[in-house]
């Protein structure tokens, strides 16, 4: 595992949503239920039964060095050229599914390059993220869809590793987004990007934001970037030293992302954190139940004229339990976010705690239960 974390893309992080890959211990134990299934509907993949598929198998394995656990087999999809890793994250003993459509649509090279990419998604434990259908709530969905789509460059990167070649990744890509082979595809590359460069023109693509996976183009572009990185020509021991670190191409992958999905996430999250700082600010400012004209100024410096006196005025409306429903509230809704968010907007908190006046073992009590709706320590 350590050996694959070098590769992985930063932004594909499970401990932002507080998953400890590690605490997972997998089980011998095989649901007979899916694999009853399988065995009655699929054709396993061995090297008397389809020897050519199973030759890329073996392929993969050589280049990544790693042993192959996986069973591997083929159903029938004439419509879609589609592949996928099951009981990633409960099975010692996982398998792949490969559509009967997707072997007929790739050659041997494209076709590792799709098994190095599930099999990265089993070494990364990408099955314990979230699922973005499980929440309504729309700040969390779209960072759970941004991990989803961070977990899919992390994975592009070993396929690209098991086939060992860049055209071949980006020709998968091709055949993947069009369902075309190469009887009518040209593979200009030069030509795609220039369609990225178009669809970054025009911005914020709500399609993309609510996808599970980066555009093909994005996904494209990021090999290609990935080719020029020092730890790509170390893999393949070649004699060229890449212009690029991964970190250097990930802030680059970010960006292009960013260019597409627009600043939405980014805006909503600090739209929380800020509504979660004031609301907790002023709960520790009323521990002692008094809200001197100093302490007022005070908060009005911390949070601009027109939030601070909106909020001030509220408290001469309102009673203790509404206070506490709105500092509850945006706690809560704050709790739904990235881990790194929860400790910047926790860490304000504290800094602003030192600057108010009063009891500090009371203090001390409030910012506990604040980091206990928070979910942090």
């Amino acid at each position: 595992m350590d050996f694959f974390d070098k590769y992985k893309f930063s932004s594909d992080n499970p401990d932002e949503f507080g998953i400890n890959i590690n605490e997972f211990k997998k089980s011998d134990v095989l649901d007979e239920s899916h694999l009853s299934n399988l065995l009655s509907t699929s054709i396993r993949i061995t090297e008397d039964i389809i020897p050519k598929v199973y030759r890329s198998i073996k392929s993969v394995f050589k280049k990544l060095k790693v042993e192959n656990q996986f069973d591997f087999f083929v159903t029938s999809d004439t419509y879609q050229a589609n592949a996928s890793c099951n009981l990633m994250s409960i099975s010692s003993k996982p398998y792949i599914i490969l559509t009967s459509k997707l072997i007929e649509l790739l050659n041997d090279k494209e076709l590792e390059f799709v098994i190095g990419h599930e099999v990265a998604h089993y070494i990364y434990q990408h099955a314990l993220y979230p699922n973005p259908q499980t929440t309504e709530n729309r700040s969390l969905k779209l960072n759970i869809l941004n991990l989803g789509r961070a977990a899919e460059i992390s994975a592009d990167r070993i396929g690209f590793l098991a086939c060992g070649d860049l055209e071949s990744s980006l020709r998968t890509n091709l055949k993947l987004a069009s369902g075309l082979n190469d009887k009518h595809l040209n593979f200009k590359f030069s030509a795609y990007l220039d369609q990225l460069r178009e669809l970054e023109t025009l911005g914020k693509s709500e399609t993309q934001l609510f996808s599970t996976h980066p555009s093909f183009l994005i996904r494209m572009q990021a090999l290609i970037w990935f080719s020029m990185t020092k730890e790509y020509h170390e893999f393949f021991e070649t004699k060229k030293k890449g212009p690029y670190s991964i970190s250097d191409i990930d802030k680059k992958i970010e960006n292009s992302i960013k260019k597409v999905i627009g600043n939405e996430i980014e805006v909503s999250n600090k739209e929380i954190i800020d509504r979660a700082l004031l609301w907790g600010s002023l709960n520790l400012y009323l521990i002692d139940k008094k809200f001197t004209k100093s302490e007022q100024g005070k908060f009005i410096k911390q949070f601009g004229e027109k939030k601070a006196l909106k909020d001030i005025s509220f408290l001469k409306i309102s009673n203790k339990d509404m206070l506490r429903k709105k500092v509850n509230d945006s706690f809560t809704e704050a709790s739904h976010l990235l881990k790194s968010d929860k400790n910047l907007l926790f860490d304000d908190l504290k800094k602003i705690c030192q600057t108010i006046d009063g009891n500090q073992s009371k203090k001390n009590a409030a910012l506990n239960e604040l980091s206990k709706v928070l979910g942090i320590k």
